[in-house]
Order: structure tokens, then sequence, then C-alpha cells
């Protein structure tokens, strides 16, 4: 629902514009957890009304066709106050558009690359709530409200893990088994875990060490030295990075990873200053742009915390 240049604030955590900025026909919103076009806005003085309003308004677009559908509320104080309303008009909205003659409902996890309608609809009370309707391959996300939380299994170094799997769900592509990746400022370890569960071979790059059980696990490398004092003999498949340093900095050292064409896939994770967090991320595509990474794209996700999550590829 948010875009840029006439975006207006239309409650807590929701924001309202006339456009939205899009990147290879994706809605592509940094720090917002999702959106949609709104084509509904409905008013009713209960749910069970509320729910007919939404049925009536989207259900010819949706007749005879399989699609995918979400009830959610702002991530507020107030809005999670309406979580259980959302279940039950989520209930509702099924039924009522089964009844007048919609597809069948499919899960958002099962959809992989094939587009569906995505019925969305964001509940602000008990009385009103926006929906609109887009093809499931341009959604900013496809969890319920943005709000995917990862699951990383086994005894992961740190949180960090749960970053990067959210990371490959937004970029819905992750390293194959043998693959070469390297993972610039990996101590203690949580990506360098996640690809090696994937069956990655790993270069792990940070003066500090290592988790040790990390250590003696097959296909890492590990090289004890700063991130910008490294490069691989050979180009990478893939380059991660997670550096707790200043973002522009890191930002022409993985510029100059794309002038040297040693890598082909970008994931990175970008501390933000506390005051010019837009700015700074428009400086951030731009100095990556410059060095030659394309499609670059970046998100805050539900994981990160005054950090966005960066991807981008070699032309």
């Amino acid at each position: 629902m948010a875009g840029d240049g006439d975006a207006r604030v239309v409650g807590p955590a929701l924001v309202a514009s006339r456009r939205a900025p899009a990147t290879e026909g994706r809605i592509a919103l940094t720090f917002a957890r999702q959106g949609f076009p709104v084509g509904i806005v409905a008013e009713a003085p209960a749910l069970d009304e509320l729910a007919e309003a939404l049925v009536r308004s989207a259900a010819p677009e949706l007749s005879g066709r399989d699609f995918a559908l979400h009830v959610w509320v702002p991530d507020s104080a107030s809005g999670n106050l309406l979580s259980s309303s959302a279940r039950a008009l989520d209930e509702r909205l099924e039924a009522g558009l089964a009844r007048e003659g919609a597809g069948a409902r499919r899960d958002t996890r099962d959809l992989g690359p094939q587009s569906r309608p995505f019925f969305q609809v964001c509940l602000v009370s008990n009385t009103r709530a926006y929906g609109g309707i887009l093809a499931s391959n341009r959604a900013l996300s496809l969890a319920p409200g943005g709000r995917l939380r990862a699951h990383v299994p086994g005894d992961r170094p740190s949180r960090a893990a749960r970053k990067l799997a959210e990371a490959f769900s937004w970029l819905e592509l992750a390293p194959e088994p043998g693959e070469r990746c390297v993972d610039l400022g990996a101590a203690p370890g949580g990506w360098t875990y996640l690809l090696l569960e994937r069956g990655a071979r790993v270069i792990a790059v940070d003066p500090a060490r290592l988790r040790p059980d990390l250590l003696r696990r097959p296909r890492l490398t590990y090289v004890g030295k700063s991130a910008f004092e490294f490069m691989p003999d050979e180009p990478v498949d893939w380059l991660f990075c997670d550096m707790a340093w200043r973002p522009l900095e890191v930002a022409q050292m993985l510029a100059r990873w794309a002038r040297q064409r040693a890598a082909t896939l970008l994931v990175a994770n970008f501390k933000l200053p506390m005051k010019r967090k837009a700015e700074m991320v428009a400086e951030l595509r731009r100095t990556l742009e410059q060095g030659g990474w394309k499609a670059v794209r970046a998100r805050q996700l539900y994981h990160d915390r005054d950090e966005i999550t960066v991807t981008a590829r070699l032309g």
C-alpha cells in the first residue's frame, strides 16, 4: 500500500500512496513488510457484513480461478489486537468466495514460481478493511502481512541464520549442493552454518574464529583475515556478507567484487545509521550498481533490525 513521494500515514504502521516502485515486475519497497494495490475499501458495522462487502467486490475477478488469500493486520499494538477478528474474517471470506464461484484456495507456501491471483485484505478495525488483488509473483511478500518467521533447525551458532533463511525465501533462490560460497564477516558462523547445511562449499572469512565444531565441518575453508583483504583465487557462485561495519565502506568493497567479476550472486546485510536511512539505502544501491551489480533489491526483512538485506547479480 506504500509508495514514495505522495505517501501518507493512514493508521499505525500503515501507509498509502498513489504509486509504488517496482523492480522486474515486483513491488519494490525497502521498509514495508507487505504491500498491494488497493482496489476495495470496505466499511460495515459488523464483521459478517464487512466480509460480504469484500466478497461482492472480489468475487467477479476470482470467478473460476484458483487463488491465494491472506487477511492480515498492521504490525502495531492496536493492529495486533485485531488478530482474532482477522482469523474470523478469513474464514468468512473463504466461505463467501466459494459460494460465489471462485476457484480453489491455494496456500502461498505451495505456489512456487507459479502465478495465482493473490487477494490480500488488511483489517484496520472491526468495521473497516482495505483489499486488493495482484499476481502472486508480483507480491512484496508471500507471508501474511510480510511476517515471515524463518525456522532454521539444528544447533545454529547465532540468530543470523534466520535472517539468511528469510533472504533465500525472498530471493526465491539459494545455493545448491556443491556450489562455491564466500561468507565475509562469518564469525561466529550463523550464515556459514546454514550454507553448509545446504551442501554448499564455503570459504568463511573473519579475523574472529568460528564456533569450534564448525571448523571441523567438511566443505569449509576458514580464512582468518579481514574481509577487506580477501579475494578468491577464482570466481565463486555466491558472495555473502554480514558485517558490523560502516555500510558505505562495505558497499565499496562489494562493488570491487563485481568489477573483478569474482562472484555471480550477492546477498549482503547492511547496518543502517539511526538517521537518513532512506538516503543511505539509495547511496548503497548506487555504489553497488556503479561497481557492476545488476537487479539490486533491498528489503528490511522481518528478522532484520536496524539493517537491510540486499541481493544482486552480475549482468
